[in-house]
C-alpha cells in the first residue's frame, strides 16, 4: 500500500472518521465513561453521514438544475465544480497529494499549537480538493520533487490555518459566538459578503408590510419556503428549454411534474443536511473541549459551511438564489467580453452562497444579504478564469475549482513562482 492509498482512502480520505476520531480523543481526554465515549462518537459520524446524504440528495437535484441551464442557454462552458478537477487530479497527482496532505496537517497543526491562530481544520474533502490543486499547479512548474511536497504542504497548512481565521469575524457576528469557525476554503466570499453587508445594510428589522403578515406562518417554515424558491427556479429555468428536450431529458414526464418532484427532492436534502448538522455539532463541540484543553489549548475546530445554514435557513436558501443569480450575471459579462465561459456552478453557489447568505444577513439585514449575495455570486463564478491558465498540466477540461480560495491561493502561489522564474502559467 502506498502513500496515496493509506492517506487518502485512510483517515483523511473519510471525513466522517476523521471527525469521529477527532470526538473520541476528545472524549478520552475528558475521561469520559464508555457509553459517552460510544454514544459521542457514534453520533458525531452519523451526523456526518446523514450532512453527505443529505448533500448527495441536494446535489442531485442542483444537478439536474445545472443541466436545464446548460441546455436551456445551448451553451458549452467551463464549470467549477471540485469534485470532478480533484478526481482528475488523482489520476495524475496521487502521491503527490498525498504527501501534500500529509506535511500540511503537520504544519497546520503545528501553527494551531504554537501560535495564536488556534483553528484546527476539519473539513477532509477540503483538504483534498486544495492539496489536488497545489499539486497540479507546482507540477506546472517543473520543481523537485521534496520542493513540490514542501511549497504544497505549506500552503496548504496556511489555508487551513489563515482561512478560518479571516472570516472568523464574522461567523462570530453570524453565530453569536466562537464555538466553532468555518473550514471551507470560501473564506474571501465570505469575508466580502460580511464587508459589503456592513457597508450597505442595516440591523435594524423593519416592520412587515401588512400585506407579508397574513402569510407571515408561511415564511415561519423555512423548509415549504426552500420548497417554494427551488420550484419557482427549476420552473424559470424550464421556461429556456424546448418542452421536447426536457421530456427527454426526464424520460418523459411532464415539466411541472419535474419541477415539483426535483423541488422536493432537493428541500429533502437540505432537511437532512440540518439534522446532520445539529446532530453533529452536539457531539463534537463538547468533545472537541477535550483536545483544546490538552493538544492545542484554546483550539476551536473549522467545520463546513453548512453548519451555518441553522442559524437563519431562509437567509441561507436566499443567498443561493441570488448568488446564482450574480453568478449568471457574470456568465454574461465572460460571453461579452472573451471566449472563456464559466457556467454557474450550482453546487458551489448553494453551499459558498449558502452561507454567505447567512453572514449577509445576519451582518447587515435584508439589504446587506441582497447585494451580498449578488457580488459574491458574480465574484465567485468570475475568479476561476484567473486559475484555468495555471492548471495546464491537467489539459484541457471543462471543470475547474470552485470557492475563492482555490484561485487567491493559486494566485499568490503563482506570484511567488513567478518571482522565481518557475511560473506554471
Amino acid at each position: 500500500m502506498n502513500w496515496s492509498q493509506i492517506i487518502n482512502k485512510g483517515l483523511l480520505g473519510e471525513p466522517a472518521f476523521l471527525l469521529g476520531v477527532v470526538a473520541l480523543i476528545g472524549l478520552l481526554l475528558q475521561k469520559a465513561p464508555p457509553q459517552k465515549l460510544l454514544s459521542g462518537t457514534i453520533k458525531t459520524m452519523l451526523g456526518y453521514i446523514l450532512l453527505q446524504i443529505g448533500a448527495s440528495a441536494a446535489g442531485s437535484s442542483l444537478s439536474n438544475l445545472s443541466i436545464i441551464v446548460q441546455r436551456g442557454l445551448q451553451m458549452i462552458g467551463i464549470m467549477p465544480h471540485n469534485e470532478t478537477i480533484a478526481g482528475l487530479a488523482q489520476i495524475n497527482y496521487g502521491r503527490e497529494i498525498a504527501v501534500i496532505m500529509l506535511i500540511g496537517m503537520a504544519l497546520h497543526l503545528a501553527i494551531a499549537r504554537w501560535t495564536p491562530f488556534k483553528y484546527v481544520f476539519l473539513t477532509g474533502h477540503h483538504m483534498l480538493f486544495m492539496a489536488s490543486m497545489l499539486a497540479a499547479l507546482l507540477d506546472s512548474a517543473h520543481l523537485p520533487a521534496w520542493q513540490l511536497y514542501g511549497w504544497g504542504g505549506l500552503f496548504l497548512a496556511l489555508a487551513m490555518s489563515f482561512g478560518p481565521a479571516v472570516s472568523q469575524r464574522y461567523v462570530r457576528q453570524a453565530t453569536g459566538g466562537s464555538e466553532f469557525a468555518i473550514g471551507h476554503f470560501n473564506s474571501a466570499g465570505y469575508v466580502l459578503s460580511g464587508l459589503i453587508a456592513q457597508a450597505v445594510g442595516t440591523k435594524e428589522k423593519k416592520p412587515m408590510p401588512e400585506g407579508l403578515k397574513r402569510i407571515y406562518p408561511f415564511f415561519q417554515d423555512h423548509m415549504v419556503v426552500i420548497a417554494v424558491f427551488t420550484l419557482l427556479l427549476f420552473g424559470l429555468s424550464s421556461l429556456f428549454v424546448p418542452a421536447e428536450a426536457l421530456s427527454e431529458m426526464f424520460s418523459g414526464r411532464h415539466p411541472v411534474v419535474v419541477a415539483a418532484i426535483q423541488a422536493i427532492w432537493f428541500t429533502a436534502g437540505v432537511f437532512v443536511i440540518l439534522s446532520g448538522v445539529r446532530m453533529m455539532l452536539a457531539e463534537i463541540i463538547p468533545a472537541f473541549n477535550g483536545i483544546a484543553e490538552k493538544i492545542v489549548p484554546g483550539a476551536i475546530p473549522a467545520l463546513d459551511c453548512p453548519v451555518l445554514f441553522t442559524y437563519a435557513p431562509i437567509a441561507a436558501a436566499l443567498g443561493f438564489l441570488l448568488s446564482f443569480i450574480g453568478g449568471l450575471a457574470a456568465m454574461g459579462t465572460l460571453m461579452a467580453f472573451q471566449y472563456t465561459v464559466i457556467i454557474p456552478g450550482v453546487i458551489p453557489h448553494f453551499f459558498s452562497g449558502g452561507a454567505s447568505g447567512v453572514i449577509a444577513y445576519q451582518v447587515g439585514g435584508r439589504r446587506g444579504l441582497i447585494v451580498a449575495a449578488l457580488c459574491h455570486g458574480f465574484v465567485i463564478t468570475l475568479l476561476p478564469v484567473f486559475l484555468l491558465p495555471l492548471l495546464s498540466s491537467l489539459g484541457f477540461v471543462r471543470a475547474t475549482f470552485a470557492d475563492t480560495d482555490f484561485a487567491v491561493v493559486g494566485l499568490i502561489l503563482n506570484g511567488l513562482l513567478r518571482l522565481f522564474g518557475l511560473d506554471a502559467a
